[in-house]
């Protein structure tokens, strides 16, 4: 149990005990100039004026369970917590020199609290939290559909299906700012069009996947309902396709009784797949793990049916067995006339 108490530091000192490197990613992205080799203590008072100039930033920033465990953290000073089950909240609030945690202790900074306490707490900022998951959670569905984000190509989807008043300007802001904590992927600037991009980590080679999207023109992108992407976005990219539950099952009942170490063989199967492996190649990786003649068969049976079936990226969110029914529907036409 980690005890709350009240830190002696003020903001600038305690966002100082952030590395160099973080100090000057906070200052990139809240656009706050500064140099390379710059003291803590100088880039700490600059991400700490911009702060204090639009705590709106704040919110834009955090995700919504770091601020909820900040408001936490407020009202339990002089309580105990589990700390362990809050260690991303805890890294992120560190990072912004709201709190610091230290020998089971959690330190909280009360210039920060006086500063910052009411407009966290306010309706307005409920508001934003909320729209801000809500496009977190899109963004990151998409991300596991379509493994690199053209943010522009995003903005299109979003504004043409979820959001109407979107747009790429509002959204570039809200990537750059909130990207600081999002461990999921890579950002990028492409330099032909500037454009920016957001690769998943996920995604094994994305010059790849470009080349395949450019071969690939007629193929449109796979727009998903909201409620879909945040199904996807809360299951770590595992949707509910056709032979995920039943490949659970038997991965339960006969390679891992451990459910986490389930999750992981689906899930690694599930990133394979995206990346394009073959499903020879897939087979041969997973059968591997039984003796059995018949469960290998049942196994690879059940490869071959997710391999349809789970999106991939160089098709644009698209399922193989969805592109071979199109493939099939354009092949053979109804062709009007003759007898009745």
């Amino acid at each position: 149990m980690a005890v709350i108490k009240a830190s002696k530091r003020t903001f600038v000192e305690e966002l100082a005990t952030n590395p160099q490197v973080n100090l000057m990613v906070v200052c990139e992205r809240l656009g706050a100039p500064f140099n390379d080799g710059e003291a803590e203590i100088s880039l700490a008072d600059k991400v700490a004026e911009k702060l204090y100039d639009k705590p709106q930033l704040v919110t834009k920033m955090l995700q919504q369970e770091a601020i909820e465990f900040l408001l936490q953290c407020w009202e339990m000073e002089g309580d105990s917590l589990v700390a362990q089950m809050y260690l991303r909240e805890l890294e992120q609030l560190h990072f912004l020199g709201f709190l610091s945690y230290e020998d089971d202790t959690i330190y909280i900074n009360m210039e920060a609290k006086d500063k910052f306490f009411f407009s966290l707490k306010s309706h307005r900022t409920q508001e934003q939290m909320e729209e801000y998951t809500r496009l977190e959670n899109i963004l990151f569905g998409m991300l596991f559909l379509y493994g690199v984000l053209d943010i522009y190509e995003c903005c299109e989807i979003i504004r043409d299906n979820m959001i109407e008043d979107m747009t790429y300007d509002d959204l570039e802001e809200f990537v750059m700012h909130r990207v600081v904590f999002w461990q999921s992927g890579i950002l990028l600037r492409n330099q032909t069009n500037l454009r920016l991009i957001y690769a998943s980590r996920e995604v094994d080679d994305r010059n790849d996947v470009f080349i395949k999207w450019s071969i690939n023109k007629d193929i449109s992108w796979k727009i998903y309902s909201e409620e879909e992407y945040k199904e996807l976005a809360l299951a770590n990219g595992i949707g509910n396709w056709s032979g995920i539950p039943e490949f659970y099952d038997f991965v339960m009942q006969n390679i891992e009784s451990d459910q986490y170490q389930v999750m992981m063989i689906v899930k690694s199967l599930v990133v394979k797949i995206q990346n394009g492996v073959t499903c020879t190649e897939l087979t041969q990786t997973y059968t591997n793990l039984l003796k059995s003649k018949e469960e290998q068969n049942t196994l690879c049976e059940l490869i071959c049916k997710l391999y349809k079936t789970v999106p991939v990226y160089a098709l644009k969110g698209h399922t193989r067995e969805e592109l071979e029914e199109e493939e099939t529907d354009h092949r053979f036409q109804v062709i009007p006339g003759g007898k009745e």
